[in-house]
């Protein structure tokens, strides 16, 4: 099976949400596995959702 050039629509959205649970119940690595896992066909989406969920995680930490 061939992977698209673009994720499906919505997938790289719950893939993030999915890190950021993870990231703020469990730890950092855990949120960063689940990107990795989740993204490693699309390296692009990756690194922006790496930001994002650094992002997101700072803003709920304050």
């Amino acid at each position: 099976m061939k992977l698209s050039k673009q994720p499906p629509d919505g997938y790289v959205n719950h893939v993030r949400e999915s890190a950021l649970l993870a990231a703020q119940n469990v730890g950092i690595e855990t949120g960063a596995k689940i990107l990795e896992e989740g993204l490693k066909q699309w390296p692009d989406e990756l690194d922006a959702a790496i930001k994002w969920v650094v992002k997101e995680r700072r803003k709920k930490l304050k």
